[in-house]
């Protein structure tokens, strides 16, 4: 009779028949999701950044590609330049008078300078 006098606890609770609990989502204020209309202007605005790059490249390019023509350019007026320059050095020294008395001398000829008349 020992056994009973004592009593049954039972620790673990009897499952009761609850009505199951719907499962509301949290809403954080925070985070909101995007509507379809701002979904398109992300996916617009993405595709004229990407257009946007590409043109400023291409741009890059052809002013990188226009500047070394040009440096080709002054390059070869500089060369025609000094080319001018050197040819026109040459008609001076082969112009010279000292040269010409000496080509005359050398031919038998005198320069008189009772003969030269200077106009001013």
């Amino acid at each position: 009779m020992a056994g009973s006098s004592l009593r049954n606890y039972n620790y673990e609770p009897e499952e009761v028949n609850r009505p199951q609990e719907r499962h509301v989502p949290v809403v954080n204020p925070q985070k909101v999701p995007y509507s379809p209309f701002e979904k398109l202007l992300i996916g617009v605005g993405l595709i004229a950044a990407v257009v946007l790059i590409t043109l400023n490249v291409s741009a890059s390019v052809s002013a990188t590609y226009a500047q070394h023509e040009l440096s080709d350019v002054k390059q070869s007026i500089i060369k025609a330049k000094s080319q001018t320059s050197d040819l026109q050095q040459e008609i001076g020294e082969l112009s010279s008078s000292s040269r010409l008395n000496k080509i005359a001398a050398e031919q038998g000829l005198k320069l008189r300078e009772n003969n030269i008349r200077t106009i001013r």
